[in-house]
């Protein structure tokens, strides 16, 4: 997907972000199973994962 990696979201939306503009990916209120990904200027989303499986992604990207 040309450096696009797909997430779901806590609601149960998927979407799709580019790991290039990813700027850090951080631990989500205290809990293992969400992280939050920070992106473009401060704007950030949480999505299902832990941090460790969400940095793995974005990686391979």
């Amino acid at each position: 997907m040309n450096g696009y990696v797909s997430f779901e979201t806590l609601d149960g939306d998927v979407l799709a972000i580019n790991a290039d503009r990813v700027s850090f990916v951080r631990r989500y209120r205290g809990t293992d199973q969400a992280s939050a990904i920070n992106f473009e200027k401060g704007n950030y989303v949480v999505v299902k994962g832990n941090l460790e499986a969400v940095m793995q992604e974005l990686a391979h990207a």
